[in-house]
Parts: structure tokens; sequence; C-alpha cells
């Protein structure tokens, strides 16, 4: 794979206009046809509304509030209805950072369809809807999973996380990096594990079951947590035991 780092991500050839105007189009589409349906809502119960009348006005804000739930769900069935048609999500490997590169392309893509709806999801953080819609998208996560709130999980494609597993606030799970060109590694999370507040783990990364991780650490790409142990550290590096093992022997 050639370094690309020097070469126009868009340039003036048809690939990439025809492409660029794809996602244009289909970023457009997609959160137009997720908006419709709150603002729907809103103009169907405001022609049954005096606003001038206080109480109506009231119930109208609540209507508002209701809208934004609505919302949310009308993002998540549409982001997954896209991402599933156009089969934007991608696999492990080495690619091109252009647009004319069609996994780069599907890059690209996959961020204009699935990040305004996580950002939205985590207005609220609402966890439990927020690991319904990674799944749905095509994350494999776990059961009873803990995302605490302003964490980034960058590619959902390639990340599974296990059961019992939680990940701390403003927490960065990318399982991309680009060296020239762009290089996707899976990360692999255990079960029962606990990823502290503003960590950063890199591609490649595997942490194994029963692993507790220290806020604010950095885990380097294709890095191995064993199991039942404690680590912490810019970058990290082994403490201990896990208190439940150490109790345990």
């Amino acid at each position: 794979m050639r370094n690309d780092r020097l070469e126009k991500k868009i340039d003036a050839s048809f690939v990439s206009i025809r492409r660029l105007l794809l996602l244009l189009f289909a970023t457009l589409l997609c959160y137009s046809c997720a908006f419709f349906v709150p603002l729907l809502f809103l103009f169907q119960i405001s022609r049954f509304l005096n606003l001038g009348f206080l109480p109506h006005l009231f119930l109208f804000s609540v209507c508002i509030a209701v809208s934004y739930l609505i919302l949310v769900a009308s993002m998540i069935c549409f982001s997954t209805v896209f991402i599933r048609v156009l089969r934007v999500r991608y696999t492990e490997g080495e690619y091109g950072t252009t647009i004319k590169d069609k996994t780069g392309f599907k890059f690209i893509q996959s961020w204009a369809l699935y990040f305004p709806t996580y950002k939205v999801i985590g207005f609220l953080n609402l966890p439990p809807i927020k690991v319904a819609f990674l799944r749905m998208i095509g994350c494999k996560i776990g059961k009873n999973v803990v995302l605490a709130g302003d964490e980034w999980i960058f590619d959902p494609y390639v990340t599974e996380i296990g059961d019992n597993t939680t990940i701390g606030a403003r927490s960065l799970l990318t399982a991309h990096i680009g060296e020239g060109h762009l290089i996707v590694k899976k990360i692999r999370i255990g079960n029962n594990v606990l990823i502290g507040g503003e960590c950063f783990i890199m591609p490649g990364v595997t942490i194994e079951d029963n692993v507790v991780v220290g806020a604010k650490s950095l885990v380097l790409k294709d890095t191995v947590l064993k199991a039942g142990r404690r680590y912490a550290g810019v970058p990290v590096h082994e403490i201990g035991l896990k208190e439940s093992a150490v109790t345990t022997s």
C-alpha cells in the first residue's frame, strides 16, 4: 500500500465528483427523512392547539420534548437502514485515504451516517439506546454493557465488546489509524472489563476478560492486556492483579 498522504482527498475526476455527490445526497436524504417524522408529529399536534391559550402552550412544550424522543428513534431507524442498504460497513485491512478508494469512501460515508445519530442519542445519555443502535449497525456488543457518556466508538463494525463491560466517560476507541494510508484493525474487549474515564484505545488492541484499565490511560495499538489484571498509565503498564483475583488467591 503506497503512501497517499500527499494526494488530494477529493480531486476533479469523475469518480471523485460522483462519490462526493452520492455522499451529500445520501446524507441529506437520510437526515431529511429522520427529521420529517417528528416535524410531522408537531404539525399534526399544532392543528388542534391554540398557542395563545396558556395550557395549550404548555402542552405544546411537552410535545416538543416528546418530538425529541421521536427524533432519536427516527434517526436510529433511518441511519441503520442507510448504513445497511448502502453497505458502508468495512473490515480490517489497509486502504487508501482518498475518496476514490472504495473503502476510503465507505469510511467517510459511514461517519456521515453514524456520528450525528450517536451524538443525538448521547445528548440525553441513554446507554441502553446507544447499545441497541450499535448492535443494529453491526457492532458485536454483549449484555449489560455500560457506556458512561461522551465516549466515542469510532469504528463500531470492527469493535467487539463483551458482557458486563463498562466504558468510562469521554473514552475513545478507534480501530483505525492513518500512517500514510488507512489501517483498520479490530478492537476486542472481553467480559467484565472496566475501562476508566478518558482512556484512549488504539487499533488492534485486545483486552481480555476481567481487566481494569485506569482512567486517562493510553493503550497503544496491537497491545494485549492479560486477563484478571489492572493496568494504568501513558502508555499502560501492569500495576497488579484485579482485586477479585487477589481475594480469590
